[in-house]
């Protein structure tokens, strides 16, 4: 501790003997840790904001159906509803909400166009509670019971098919025996969330779906979510016990796709943090390097005044140290307030048709986590402090030879 008070005065004071490499050097240190505290905020809220989306596309965060539906959707893999360890598996607080739908691949026929669509039979209260059908935001009139008659499509869709509220429309499926039956119904409601379902997904009441396709009070699927999202492994594990009979999926292994998409933006962030602290280790490095060169008779005479190697070593270490504090602690503050900023959401615009394809929505809404910042500031501080440290070594231990040398000369 004597040894620290005695170094700390003279490492803050040769800090600023060349003010302006110093600040510099702060400033470099500084954007590099606000890019990386602002591109991981971003990639969080992309990963974030793609989990969202995936499940509440009707994904949910798992899935149960009978074996080999995920394989061939048919109505004929179907299964009873939820009773028994099952149903009381679901009813656990880990489970935050569940539903069972029916599902059929079907056409769609207006009186000007037809068009290939995914039914589901649904019980309105409870899809409200898992996915992005809600009542509230549907145009017209919504489903107002499992039993209700009449069916909601997409905007999109009611665009391509040239129908409006009140006229009908005929649906064609293949129900539990294997023959195509048709059905008028009534459109009552459109519904304008999720673009990329809007174009092929239509809904009617879970009872009108069943009686049309002979399934009695079976069902195709139950999709279910966890009261916490760390929760999913454990929670569908344990559907998986209570019904071995059933497949159980996770939202991942559904959807892929969006799954890989997560994963890339985890890594890229982790790549990115890397990246940065390779390019401040550098230029950290040149800067203590140049500040060894020219301070060596300076160091040669506090080595021949009986200053220990070790302490001069610790010194040049607490001067970069300074320098990553300050240039941590700016760059923290910087993209800290780059994220408050953007609390009202960040419009992707002509982005937004990338971001779609890639599980995302137009409007991204990056939120401050503390923790990831002081995790970053924690990383660059202590892997830059490592990288200087066996450069200023060697250097060090070269000062008495260069000094004695310079000397003769």
């Amino acid at each position: 501790m004597e040894a620290l008070a005695l170094i700390s005065p003279l490492a803050w004071r040769n800090l600023w003997r060349h003010r302006s490499r110093t600040f510099l050097t702060i400033v470099a240190i500084a954007i590099a840790v606000a890019a990386m505290v602002i591109l991981g905020a971003f990639l969080a809220a992309w990963s974030a904001n793609t989990v969202d989306r995936t499940t509440a596309a009707l994904t949910g965060h798992g899935q149960i159906h009978a074996v080999g539906f995920t394989d061939d959707p048919t109505v004929e893999r179907s299964m009873p509803q939820p009773a028994g360890d099952l149903a009381d598996a679901l009813s656990q607080p880990s489970v935050r909400a569940w539903t069972s739908r029916v599902f059929a691949p079907a056409l769609i026929r207006s009186e000007r166009e037809s068009a290939p669509v995914s039914l589901y039979g649904i019980d309105p209260e409870r899809e409200a509670e898992v996915s992005f059908f809600d009542p509230v935001d549907i145009e017209g009139a919504a489903l107002g019971s499992s039993r209700d008659r009449g069916i909601v499509v997409g905007r999109l869709l009611a665009e391509r098919l040239q129908v409006s509220l009140g006229q009908r429309v005929v649906i064609a499926a293949q129900d539990v025996s294997g023959a195509i039956e048709e059905i008028g119904i009534e459109v009552i409601g459109f519904y304008q969330g999720q673009p990329d379902l809007q174009k092929y997904v239509v809904f009617v009441s879970l009872g009108q779906a069943q009686s049309f396709l002979g399934l009695d009070r079976n069902v195709s699927e139950i999709a279910y979510l966890a009261s916490d999202i760390g929760q999913i492994g454990p929670v569908t594990e344990n559907l998986a016990d209570a019904a071995p009979e059933l497949d159980v999926k996770r939202w991942d292994e559904l959807q892929p796709f969006a799954a890989a998409v997560v994963k890339l933006t985890d890594n890229t962030n982790t790549i990115w943090v890397y990246v940065s602290f390779a390019l401040v280790s550098f230029g950290l490095v040149n800067t203590i390097m140049m500040v060894i060169y020219e301070r060596m008779r300076e160091f040669g005479l506090m080595l021949a005044l009986g200053m220990k190697p070790g302490l001069l070593i610790a010194q040049v270490l607490l001067e970069s140290t300074y320098l990553l504090l300050f240039g941590t602690a700016v760059g923290a503050a910087l993209g800290a307030g780059t994220i408050l900023s953007l609390g009202d959401g960040l419009d992707l615009g002509s982005l937004a048709a990338g971001a779609n394809m890639f599980g995302a929505s137009e409007q991204l809404y990056p939120t401050l986590d503390a923790g990831r910042v002081l995790l970053v500031c924690g990383i660059v501080v202590a892997l830059s402090v490592v990288s200087v440290f066996f450069p200023v070594l060697r250097a060090t231990r070269r000062v008495p030879i260069n000094v004695l040398t310079r000397a003769q000369t």
